[in-house]
């Protein structure tokens, strides 16, 4: 409540009220960090809010604060928890949601972490004969563990990116891959589809898994079908995936196949979570053949370890992410050839060679 009391100034009486006091202070101070190299330096870096009753100031170095006026923004603040919704967000980084709790009675302001994920990489190069100086078609490149310290997360690279998020621990078990059927495209694939159409669907049902194969296996990716479009499955029509396609397929190179995955040794897991576009998965142990990832589960994806490289001997790795460096191994027959590769986040596109 306002008080009123008189005041005599040179014969004059005024009537003085109190103004209320408003405090406008910091709520909350937090510190971003690199999930990867910890420290953060990152000019660009800010805080997105959701509410036009706060305010934010952030720093290079991944510091930032939320300022308001307390009594405003949690007036009930003694007996009621709020929340506070913002984005971190830096070049080079996903955003990162984050939700804070103002719990009841708190001491302002609260402290908040949150570490910053890179933005994935692509590893590219191209693989030589050393004697012909020639490019070598078919070389196929996969992460390896490190030589001479064997890890306790192993680091796999996928030949395309993950089409779902996926949680720490769940189920990732090497398949071997049978064909059931053999179908055809009546019309090119788009990297992003969602849909094929294929000339007949016949032996589709929701759940079979499907095979895209093209350039001899460089491009090779799998589909689960959610379901079938309208007309009977002999027919030609659309089939839609619970995935996305990643790259772009034409009608006259690609293979379509129904395959059946069947489980090979023990069943391993998810040592980290992995996001929708990440190429490699970190797991409890090294993948050396194609994976099957939370399956039975609406999200299960199958993916193929490793890329191959083209007639002009390039390949390809995208999504690298999640570790300071990669172990790569080429190898083609008897020929064979490792690198270490510390990755640069700076540049979407790292070149690493191999020549042997």
């Amino acid at each position: 409540m306002t008080t009123r009391h008189q005041v005599d100034l040179n014969g004059e009486a005024y009537t003085v009220v109190d103004a209320a006091d408003t405090v406008y202070q910091a709520v909350l101070v937090g510190s971003a960090t690199d999930e990867i190299f910890g420290a953060m330096a990152a000019p660009g870096f800010k805080v997105q809010l959701t509410r036009a009753d706060l305010g934010a100031k952030a720093f290079p170095n991944g510091s930032y604060g939320i300022s308001g006026y307390p009594a405003q923004s949690f007036p009930q603040l003694a007996t009621t928890n709020y929340t506070i919704d913002y984005i971190l967000a830096a070049p080079g980084y996903q955003a990162r949601h984050v939700t804070s709790i103002i719990s009841i009675g708190a001491s302002l302001p609260v402290a908040e972490t949150a570490a910053m994920r890179r933005l994935p990489v692509l590893i590219r190069g191209q693989v030589v004969s050393y004697a012909t100086r020639m490019p070598m078609a078919g070389a196929l490149i996969r992460s390896i563990d490190d030589p001479s310290t064997p890890p306790s997360v192993h680091i796999t690279a996928v030949r395309s990116p993950l089409s779902f998020a996926h949680a720490s621990g769940v189920p990732v078990q090497q398949v071997t891959i049978a064909v059931t059927g053999t179908l055809h495209l009546a019309q090119a694939v788009h990297g992003g589809d969602t849909v094929l159409n294929l000339t007949s669907r016949a032996g589709l049902s929701p759940g079979s898994v499907v095979r895209i194969t093209s350039g001899s296996g460089m491009r090779m990716e799998y589909g689960v079908v959610d379901s079938l479009g309208p007309g009977a499955p002999s027919d030609p029509g659309t089939v839609l995936f619970r995935n996305s396609i990643d790259r772009s397929y034409t009608v006259a190179e690609t293979t379509v196949e129904i395959v059946d995955a069947h489980p090979l040794g023990a069943t391993a897991s998810l040592s980290a979570d992995a996001d929708r576009g990440d190429g490699v998965l970190l797991a409890s142990q090294l993948f050396n053949q194609t994976v099957a990832i939370e399956s039975g589960s609406p999200q299960a994806e199958i993916r193929e370890v490793g890329a191959l490289s083209d007639s002009d001997g390039y390949y390809g790795l995208d999504g690298i992410g999640r570790t300071q460096r990669v172990f790569l191994q080429a190898s083609q027959g008897a020929l064979q050839q490792n690198a270490e590769w510390f990755v640069q986040y700076d540049q979407p596109v790292n070149s690493v060679d191999f020549r042997f």
